[in-house]
């Protein structure tokens, strides 16, 4: 039997200038966003029943161009100009403007940092060089934000990122009110590696590196 689960698809523009922590905030509000807007109507909830058993991420690389392709042709959720999130898809489903674009990786770092937002709502934390893409980090944090908000009721936006060592990486991970995002293994990592852990940014992430 031919493997074909359900994506959430990211549509990230090539030329768009973003930090590490910048890609991770927009990717999770843009995922709630996305689930926000379409769970709950007839045409998706099939989509997003099967692929909440089994989530994936993909993040494709697009010109501006074609980031309005897909926004005149397929339904999303946007988060500025940089970043689209699609409702769920059988990859044998996509249509070929997606079929055609190439995965996203990284992008340029803006030429100055952004300030830190002053009240974050959701905190993510990693573990330097564990992903070693932002794209990977984009999925990743998506599957944070919709579990956080699903079972937390923690809003995605403002988000904060931080790095933790191996000492407060297993002190957050075994909090009661976490969320732990373990990888499945498609890309660059073991099945199973933990990549993000999601929580509310209170006292538990002082002291912790932020990542720009």
């Amino acid at each position: 039997m031919i493997d074909d689960p359900f994506a959430m698809y990211y549509v990230v523009r090539k030329d768009a200038r973003l930090t590490w922590g910048q890609s991770m905030a927009i990717a999770g509000a843009a995922a709630v966003a996305c689930r926000r807007r379409f769970r709950d109507g007839d045409r998706f909830r099939p989509a997003f029943d099967a692929w909440d058993e089994r989530p994936r991420k993909i993040a494709l690389r697009a010109s501006a161009e074609e980031i309005d392709e897909v926004k005149a042709e397929l339904p999303c959720a946007v988060e500025g100009d940089d970043l689209l999130c699609l409702p769920p898809m059988r990859k044998s489903e996509r249509p070929q403007l997606l079929v055609d674009m190439r995965p996203f990786t990284d992008a340029p770092r803006p030429r100055e940092e952004p300030p830190a937002p002053e009240r974050p709502a959701l905190a993510y934390v990693i573990r330097p060089g564990v992903i070693k893409t932002m794209g990977k980090a984009m999925a990743q944090a998506g599957h944070a934000a919709t579990a956080a908000w699903r079972e937390l009721r923690l809003e995605p936006s403002p988000a904060a990122v931080f790095a933790a060592e191996a000492d407060d990486w297993e002190r957050l991970r075994d909090d009661s009110a976490a969320i732990v995002v373990a990888d499945g293994g498609h890309t660059q990592v073991a099945p199973g590696t933990e990549t993000v852990i999601a929580l509310a940014p209170d006292g538990r992430v002082e002291g912790l590196s932020r990542v720009p």
